[in-house]
Formats: structure tokens, sequence, C-alpha cells
């Protein structure tokens, strides 16, 4: 996505606005899948179409992966090696999966992630 495009596509909603980053991140470090999935295991963002497959399985593959069997680690990843960081949005644990070309993103998705959502604002919804 050129500079261009993503000004054109800027907008005030935090969750598409990750939405948009994730693709643009994905895009240039050549990964297929990029993910924001809370706790629970649920797609908050993505830069993937079939991202509940992949954010059902993130806390699992991060805290638990002996509680996965290889089947159900191939049949959410569609056999691809996973990469998984631990972010926080908005003070709330959360897990960033992707799969694809091997990438260090922690700090510049954390710096990113506090950007785009900032402080949660007293009375206003997270």
């Amino acid at each position: 996505m050129s500079m261009i495009e993503r000004r054109n596509d800027r907008t005030n909603n935090p969750w598409l606005a990750t939405s948009h980053y994730l693709t643009a991140v994905a895009e240039r470090t050549g990964l297929d899948a990029l993910v924001l999935a809370s706790r629970e295991g649920l797609s908050l963002s993505s830069a993937e179409p079939q991202a509940q497959r992949l954010a059902a399985v993130a806390p699992m593959i991060a805290d638990e992966p002996t509680a996965l069997s290889a089947r159900a680690i191939t049949a959410a990843t569609g056999g691809d090696k996973v990469q998984i960081w631990r972010v926080t949005v908005r003070g709330r644990p959360s897990y960033l999966i992707a799969t694809g070309t091997w990438a260090d993103l922690t700090e510049e998705i954390q710096w990113a992630i506090d950007r785009i959502f900032g402080a949660p604002r007293h009375g206003l919804p997270n």
C-alpha cells in the first residue's frame, strides 16, 4: 500500500486503522497472515480474510502449546510456521499471530498499537 493510499484510507476507528496497519506490515515484510487476537482467541484486527481460525489458536500456541494437537495447529495455520508476539491493547493482554516469512516486529508492533489506540479515555468505550 503506497503512502497516498494509506492517507486515503485513514480512519478514526482504531480497529480499522489497526487492520490497515497490519495489512501494510504484512505486505512490507512478506507475511502471509497477520492477526491481532484477544486472550480469548477472538480476531480483533487482521490482514487475513480467514483471521478467526488463527486468532482462535493464538492463546493456546502462546501459553499452552501442548494443549493443541499437531493436527489442530496444522488446520488453523494451513501448515505454515507460526510466529506469536505478546502485545497490550489499552492495558489488555493480546497476541499478534503471523504466518509466512519470519519477521522481528516486537517493538514496532507494540509502538504502533499504542499510537493507534492511545490511552483509554475515561467515559469512552474501549
